[in-house]
């Protein structure tokens, strides 16, 4: 064995623990198999080829901890650039909150969502999303693209006012591979 891939092994088993711890602290419910650093979509996409690509699972340290402390860290897939920019040009009113970020952080996590926005994601869902919005349309809501609008439809009153659930923005309460970026029916358990 070379000394190239010795020292990639070594780097390999100290981070992906660490992945794992990151995203374990943020989905404490999250099913057993996932507390790998692969993806969720590693061992069900072969029973979903319609979801080929998936969405990236977050590995942004920096997005994971300033935006994954109060919602989940939302995979970038789901908005395209402009709603974004929208996002990211208005922290002083973040849903009625202040996200205090130093203007170097929000750099680094500009430069990461807008790799992966849906107009220019190669993940099979960000068609669907991107299908449905016009030209101009920049939602900054996730609950406010068409596409998962009409998904939703059909989730009533009493399933929101559970405690469990609260809001349609709370995705990891009924979707529990949400943080992995993997949306299959498989993965939908509406909690009591």
């Amino acid at each position: 064995m070379s000394i190239q891939k010795i020292g990639l092994l070594a780097l390999a088993s100290v981070l992906f623990p660490l992945m794992a711890f990151a995203n374990d602290r943020l989905v404490p419910n999250r099913p057993s198999h996932s507390h790998t650093p692969l993806a969720c979509d590693y061992c069900h996409l072969r029973d979903n080829p319609e979801q080929k690509p998936a969405f990236k699972r977050v590995d942004n340290v920096l997005y994971l901890d300033e935006c994954g402390t109060c919602h989940l860290a939302y995979q970038p897939e789901w908005l395209p650039k402009r709603s974004w920019t929208k996002l990211l040009g208005n922290l002083k009113d973040h849903f009625g909150e202040e996200v205090s970020l130093t203007p170097g952080q929000v750099r680094v996590i500009e430069k990461f969502v807008m790799k992966r926005t849906a107009d220019v994601s190669k993940a099979a869902l960000t068609k669907k999303v991107m299908a449905d919005l016009g030209a101009e349309e920049a939602p900054i809501r996730i609950m406010d693209i068409p596409f998962v609008k009409k998904h939703h439809e059909g989730i009533g009153a009493d399933v929101l006012a559970r405690k469990s659930v609260r809001s349609l923005a709370n995705c990891e309460a009924c979707h529990i591979s949400a943080h992995g970026g993997l949306y299959i029916k498989k993965h939908i358990n509406i909690p009591d």
